[in-house]
């Protein structure tokens, strides 16, 4: 059912203004986009999926945020499509595993044992734990450096 939404969601990006140009991202990792043509607008389908940094009218950043399939367009000054860009976001590696349990989301990096890893989209209690995980082990560091001097 997923892929036939993919396809169905590629199909109307493909009929629907501008031809669209298959960009592929990396989660987590930012890749720069020069344009032809000065842009205006930009409108991201899903911004869970992917993002834009705008560095200037004709240079962008795009990021993948999570594995998906999105897309992007960009119009000019005058409202006109520029560029549609259907965004496919893939995982850094095959060691990832995401888990779904209704509408709750984990995600685990399998490297040598599964253990949770933040990523944007989880389950906010996830993210929070692991976050807060994260801040301890960086207080524990601090004080750690500020007694030994």
């Amino acid at each position: 059912m997923r892929a036939f939404f993919s396809v169905l969601a590629t199909l109307f990006a493909l009929t629907n203004g501008a031809q669209a140009e298959q960009v592929w991202l990396t989660m987590d990792q930012v890749r720069p986009y020069r344009l032809d043509t000065p842009a205006e607008n930009i409108a991201v389908g899903n911004p869970a999926i992917a993002d834009v940094t705008v560095q200037d009218n004709q240079n962008l950043l795009l990021f993948g945020k999570s594995p998906g399939l999105t897309n992007i367009y960009i119009f000019d000054e005058s409202g006109e499509t520029i560029k549609n860009m259907i965004i496919r976001v893939r995982s850094p590696n095959s060691d990832m595993l995401t888990l779904y349990h209704g509408a709750e989301r984990t995600t685990y990096n399998c490297t040598s044992n599964c253990e949770p890893t933040i990523t944007v989209g989880d389950t906010p209690e996830v993210f929070l734990s692991l976050t807060n995980q994260v801040q301890e082990k960086f207080d524990q560091a601090k004080s750690a450096s500020k007694s030994g001097n």
